[in-house]
């Protein structure tokens, strides 16, 4: 009987659990902006709100982290929108691989699946088990990207994103502004 219950309260923790993974945080810093020791964005240099604007003349380019709790090897994407020009030609880069391409079909296909539309560039990485994996894609940016961008984060198993966030690509005084 005890073996019985064990069992069930097995098979009841993994039900309820799942194996999605949970978005833990998210940043987005300049390149300049960012550590490389500590694979994380200088102190105090974190773009945040709702009002973020990047002058590309001025950065050069963004780094997206994210920190996911994984209870198992997931893969994990970043997927670059521009939310302000139709799709056209979209690039898939494998972390694993380090291979940057156009996406193939079933790369599109996961685009429609979960209706993403604007995508540029699908970032694709194998997070590991972890209370809080890091993740980290970067994006160069030019004066023909102006516009409305997110970067929306995805597991390999939901259709809803984990979470996304917004900036505008554009003049800006100082380079950066939020």
């Amino acid at each position: 009987m005890l073996r019985a219950c064990s069992v069930l309260a097995t098979i009841v923790l993994f039900s309820t659990s799942g194996f999605a993974a949970d978005l833990v945080w998210m940043k987005l810093c300049t390149s300049k902006d960012f550590d490389a020791a500590a694979n994380d964005c200088a102190e105090g240099k974190v773009l945040q709100g709702n009002e973020i604007k990047i002058d590309p003349t001025k950065v050069g380019g963004l780094n997206f982290l994210t920190a996911v709790k994984l209870s198992e090897d997931t893969e994990i994407y970043h997927v670059w929108i521009m939310e302000t020009k139709s799709s056209g030609t979209v690039l898939f880069y494998d972390a694993s691989s380090k291979m940057l391409r156009q996406a193939y079909k079933q790369e599109l296909d996961w685009l429609k699946e979960r209706k993403i539309e604007g995508a540029k560039v699908i970032v694709k990485m194998t997070g590991l088990a972890s209370p809080a994996y890091r993740l980290r894609s970067r994006k160069t940016l030019t004066p023909a990207m102006s516009g409305s961008w997110k970067v929306q984060v995805y597991d390999s198993t939901t259709t809803a994103p984990l979470g996304e966030l917004q900036f505008t690509v554009g003049v800006a005084d100082r380079g950066v502004t939020n």
